[in-house]
């Protein structure tokens, strides 16, 4: 009998064990950064890509004023909002073109912010230029070395207060 119960709790371990691993790859900040890299990142060249695909994906437009999140100091002429609902998960995408430079935002909840700059350090080697806080959030700007453009940065807003737990992270092309 007591054969039995060991034999029990290892296989209890064993899925507990890879329950947390399964959760832990699914995270919301993995999700969050999947879709950074795969829409924003890889199409950093032709915001109009990123368009068609959101369009495509029946991805929601977002009305002027209901865009804070994602949208810049100063729109350029292909300046879109989109929002999307997967699972119970919201993400909210902002393409822009002004001043000669490209951007490309997602920002969506997160759980724990610790582990979405861990994984964001895990997918681009990142130089730390410049960090601050105002009010209920906190800003931090890299230098981001990607093949697809070399002279870019990416921008990580996100709330430091608990409950305020949106983070916001932004490929600027120059």
């Amino acid at each position: 009998m007591r054969k039995l119960y060991v034999k029990l709790y290892f296989w209890i371990f064993i899925i507990a064990l890879f329950s947390s691993s399964a959760f832990s790859q699914n995270s919301i900040e993995k999700k969050i950064l999947i879709n950074f890299d795969g829409i924003c990142v890889q199409n950093i060249n032709k915001l109009i890509t990123i368009e068609n695909f959101a369009v495509a994906s029946n991805w929601i437009r977002v009305p002027p004023g209901q865009d804070a999140l994602i949208a810049p100091q100063k729109k350029g002429p292909s300046y879109k909002a989109f929002a999307l609902k997967d699972e119970k998960d919201v993400f909210m995408l902002g393409i822009n073109d002004a001043d000669n430079t490209s951007s490309c935002t997602i920002a969506s909840k997160y759980q724990n912010i610790s582990n979405f700059k861990k994984i964001l350090n895990q997918f681009y080697k990142l130089e730390l230029l410049d960090n601050f806080a105002q009010g209920i959030q906190s800003t931090e700007i890299y230098k981001a070395d990607l093949i697809q453009s070399p002279k870019t940065i990416i921008i990580l807003t996100y709330g430091t207060q608990p409950g305020i737990n949106f983070v916001s992270i932004g490929l600027i092309k120059m």
